[in-house]
């Protein structure tokens, strides 16, 4: 079916359009010949010729094989395919999506209590795993988006010094996943990768700009306008849970007094919580159970307590506080929030929305709004492996150009 070679340098033979109609067909799935060339600007004669050349190489599929006049053509599943992973701080996820953008494959490999090197092991190993399962012919992968919470050196792979793991700051994860598995990979931050899946998948798929919020341990926010998300003059961006909320608040891990993550991260609300336990203030925890989790508040506060009610309505204010001046200073108004911390559901988004209106300007104020994502565990390694599908049928499509 295809040449030799892998990734993105893989060529295959041309009779004429043939990167331009499988673009186009990734992006508009279900179009018959008549349509790729009215949208394209291409000759019927053309387009059928190269069409036809693709079906014989399994590359295309009719909806109606031999009725060719009004037949829908998509792009063949399996002809191409990408990997996309989330690493956290305490687990990996890992898709395998399909050439229709279907994730044929998904599983949740855990990284707790693992030195650097173990790690990167383990990561490896998990990827060759599926790879060897899922993608066997390995020509058939265009490449590994790889999102990570830790912020990198793009075109480097290199990390930055994190807080969360220590020695994991000189690790060029890139470098290594490509030269023991030899496939392409591209790094995004896990906000950004999201955002992509938010945009493809989510409720933002009609192309208003968006912002992103993470809401974890740490606080992180991207940003999305025209198909892309925005990035900094460096790799360093959208530390959100970083801007000072309170000048005399807590030392956070990062080094500065009163981060925003020192008063609405997990951790942060976890043991405001316990703190108080401790006093005397009530508060239900499973029998048996020696420690709060955030489950615990979130359930607490559904229930009407007090303690949890007062830590997620703290959190939940110091968020919209801060979200604020982002929708002042940007003027994008819609608000996609996930992680933990949003699975508080309705009792988080309205105090952050609340928050956010009372510290916008006029019209912001009133344009301003506040969802929590539809997407499941998966979606920042869905964007991951979204994102490197697109690149590779929007590089074949342009060539030299793109480069």
């Amino acid at each position: 079916m295809y040449t030799q070679g892998s990734g993105r340098d893989r060529e295959l033979p041309k009779t004429g359009y043939e990167d331009q109609i499988l673009h186009h067909l990734f992006r508009h799935a279900g179009l018959t010949r008549s349509e790729i060339a009215a949208q394209l600007g291409i000759r019927k004669n053309t387009v059928g010729a190269a069409c036809e050349a693709l079906i014989a190489r399994s590359i295309l599929r009719e909806g109606e094989p031999g009725r060719k006049r009004n037949s829908k053509l998509s792009l063949e599943p399996g002809a191409f395919l990408s990997l996309g992973v989330e690493h956290r701080v305490d687990a990996m996820n890992i898709v395998v999506m399909d050439a229709t953008c279907t994730v044929v494959s998904s599983l949740t490999d855990s990284l707790q209590d693992l030195d650097p090197e173990q790690r990167v092991r383990g990561i490896v190993a998990e990827i060759r795993n599926v790879l060897d399962e899922h993608a066997p012919h390995r020509d058939r992968v265009v490449g590994i988006g790889f999102s990570d919470f830790i912020p990198h050196n793009i075109g480097t792979g290199l990390k930055t010094k994190s807080v969360w793991m220590p020695g994991w700051g000189d690790i060029n994860i890139k470098a290594l996943v490509e030269e023991n598995l030899g496939l392409p990979v591209t790094i995004m931050r896990c906000t950004d990768a999201f955002a992509i899946a938010e945009s493809a998948f989510g409720s933002c798929r009609d192309g208003s700009p968006f912002c992103v919020l993470q809401l974890d341990q740490g606080i992180g926010l991207a940003i999305f306008k025209n198909g892309a998300y925005l990035r900094g003059t460096t790799d360093i961006y959208g530390e959100i849970g970083h801007t000072i909320y309170r000048d005399e608040g807590e030392i956070c891990k990062c080094g500065n007094r009163g981060c925003l993550e020192t008063v609405a991260g997990v951790g942060a609300i976890v043991q405001k919580v316990s703190e108080n336990i401790s006093k005397g203030l009530y508060f239900k925890i499973p029998e048996g159970q020696g420690s709060v989790t955030l489950d615990d508040v979130i359930l607490n506060a559904k229930e009407g307590n007090k303690l949890a009610l007062l830590a997620l309505n703290e959190a939940a204010r110091a968020i919209g506080d801060t979200v604020a001046n982002t929708v002042n200073i940007l003027g994008i108004t819609r608000i996609v929030m996930y992680g933990e911390l949003a699975k508080a559901g309705e009792l988080l988004r309205q105090q952050i929305a609340n928050s956010i209106r009372r510290h916008c300007i006029y019209p912001l104020n009133q344009d301003t709004e506040v969802r929590i994502s539809s997407l499941d565990h998966f979606a920042s390694a869905i964007g991951a492996a979204y994102a490197e599908l697109e690149a590779h049928f929007r590089e074949r499509a342009c060539g030299e150009q793109c480069k």
